[in-house]
């Protein structure tokens, strides 16, 4: 037997002659059978290192903290925030506007810090159960690190915006601090694409915009590289774990992360956005979540995790009637 320091390390190692590099997988759905293709996790986790040794950014030094911030420029486009194309949208001054999207920007990514350090748990606690000298080891802990920098970096972003950040409504805080005692990775990484998918969506739109403020916008930049790698991890691996889960096991888990994201969805606007603009919190939230605009905003910030959840039985089941009922899902996943 080969001692400990013999064992094979790389990727390429580790990915064994006769292993195939890929393989199909069918799931059964109440549609019929789902084909998965499943790659090899180790050269997914190669790619992904790879790509993060290229890729990769300090926003210590890539984002200019000290950048001017235009009182009249959005910091983030205007069709994103809650109150676009409402009567109460109609009522606010153009500052009032301005104003209103700093809030719900800095919100948002509040929400993101949240969910960003279950996701590190989550991970980790993944992490622990693998082999620690593997790529996918590897690559857990670099996407800890992306994280790491990423919460750091959402942080900083709101101080520099003269705010503070909030923490979530207690039941989903105290829900969060629950799964760092028990955590099954199957709906955890289902968790993060619920998440990342609808952020991405957001920022995809905000970083390219030279309307929108030049801070906001090199973070939206960094998060949306690095985060690219972080979804396609979180895809395979889900992949990986739905085509050995029992259909049961699956439906349950689908359901959970119907209920997580509809619960997301109206975790991202904090009350007191409303508040700093003059308006009444309560009406406010009433009319953001009444608004045609505003729902189907929503429903296309989830399409793509929509389509890949329809993919792998992830709208199977009772979790398709949560995510219809919630609005984040009009009657298909299509984009």
């Amino acid at each position: 037997m080969d001692s400990f320091s013999d064992r094979p390390r790389s990727a390429d190692r580790l990915h064994s002659a006769d292993r195939p590099r890929s393989r199909a997988a069918q799931i059964r759905c109440q549609d019929g059978n789902h084909t998965l293709e499943l790659t090899d996790r180790e050269l997914v986790a190669e790619r992904l290192l790879r790509t993060s040794r290229k890729h990769s950014f300090d926003p210590d030094v890539d984002v200019d903290w000290d950048a001017s911030q235009d009182p009249d420029q959005f910091y983030m486009p205007p069709q994103l925030v809650s109150l676009y194309e409402t009567p109460l949208w109609e009522e606010l001054t153009h500052r009032q506007r301005v104003e209103l999207s700093k809030h719900e920007v800095c919100s948002m990514v509040s929400f993101g810090i949240w969910s960003e350090l279950l996701l590190m748990q989550g991970l980790i606690q993944h992490a622990y159960r693998n082999r620690y000298d593997s790529g996918h080891f590897a690559y857990a802990m670099t996407e800890v690190a992306d994280e790491c920098r990423h919460s750091k970096m959402f942080g900083q972003m709101v101080r520099a915006c003269g705010l503070k950040t909030h923490r979530v409504h207690r039941v989903p805080f105290n829900l969060g601090k629950a799964l760092n005692v028990v955590c099954d990775p199957m709906p955890m990484f289902a968790g993060i694409l619920a998440v990342e998918e609808f952020t991405d969506a957001f920022q995809r739109l905000t970083f390219p915009d030279e309307e929108i403020q030049p801070l906001i916008r090199q973070v939206a930049r960094i998060h949306v590289i690095e985060e690219a790698r972080h979804i396609k991890y979180a895809r395979e691996e889900l992949k990986r774990m739905v085509a050995k889960a029992a259909p049961a096991r699956r439906w349950l888990a689908a359901y959970c992360i119907a209920r997580w994201a509809w619960m997301a969805s109206g975790q991202m606007t904090h009350p007191s956005c409303y508040r700093a603009v003059g308006l009444d919190p309560a009406l406010a939230r009433r009319v953001a979540r009444h608004s045609p605009h505003r729902r189907a905003t929503i429903a296309w910030s989830f399409r793509k995790c929509t389509a890949f959840f329809e993919e792998v039985g992830f709208l199977d089941g009772p979790a398709r009637t949560v995510w219809v009922k919630s609005g984040l899902l009009t009657c298909t996943a299509d984009s």
